[in-house]
């Protein structure tokens, strides 16, 4: 049996009966902060930037494409293992759900944990990792390319990269061609298709609502 203290409407302490349980007294305050200063266990960073930390939005840590490109652009070829040696980057390699990468990642994974260049140079070779390299090329030329992944070296004609549907040749004034824009339909002018994942996204959107690439 359980009896709670209240006071009545004459001020007096009262047992009675906790049936049913208020709800009041479940409530617990549960703090939740971020530190001011991190403390990194796998890679200690001098002036590099580390990977942004999952689900710290309000910190101004966004987990995208863009992030991913800019981050491994700090590092150089032979410092391949010291970058993956980062538990954010990690997981979200891991979680990535646009390229799933979770049933190829346990090697790396191992070339972390034991330190083992070699393993890890053996998965940057592999074809799951190549594919995500030209993702993240596409990514940082399409926003204009101020990243870049150093490792990469596809062009777009490799990663599928294509010109917006909304141009056709003509005839230019110096015999030559030029690109012309279509006629296109009201519903078509307020959607774009992205080229790397085909959904079709509003026109305000200046990268795609699923993939996050570039438009």
């Amino acid at each position: 049996m359980v009896n709670i203290g209240e006071k009545d409407q004459y001020g007096n302490e009262v047992q009675r009966m906790a049936r049913p349980l208020p709800v009041e007294y479940l409530l617990v305050d549960v703090p939740a902060t971020t530190p001011l200063q991190q403390q990194f266990t796998f890679t200690q960073y001098d002036r590099r930037q580390p990977f942004p930390v999952e689900n710290r939005y309000l910190d101004g840590h966004l987990q995208d494409f863009n992030a991913l490109s800019t981050y491994l652009s700090q590092w150089e070829n032979e410092e391949y293992l010291q970058a993956m040696s980062d538990f954010h980057l990690l997981v979200y390699l891991y979680r990535m759900d646009m390229l799933p990468m979770r049933q190829h990642i346990k090697p790396l994974l191992e070339a972390v944990h034991t330190k083992n260049s070699s393993m890890a140079y053996n998965f940057k070779k592999e074809e799951v990792w190549k594919v995500l390299e030209s993702l993240i090329q596409a990514s940082s030329s399409g926003s204009g390319g101020t990243t870049s992944y150093p490792s990469v070296g596809v062009s777009s004609a490799d990663v599928g990269v294509t010109a917006p549907a909304s141009f056709q040749a003509r005839p230019a004034a110096g015999g030559g061609t030029a690109p012309a824009p279509l006629e296109t339909s009201d519903n078509e002018a307020e959607t774009w298709t992205c080229n790397h994942c085909t959904f079709i996204n509003s026109s305000e959107l200046t990268s795609c609502e699923i993939c996050s690439l570039p438009r």
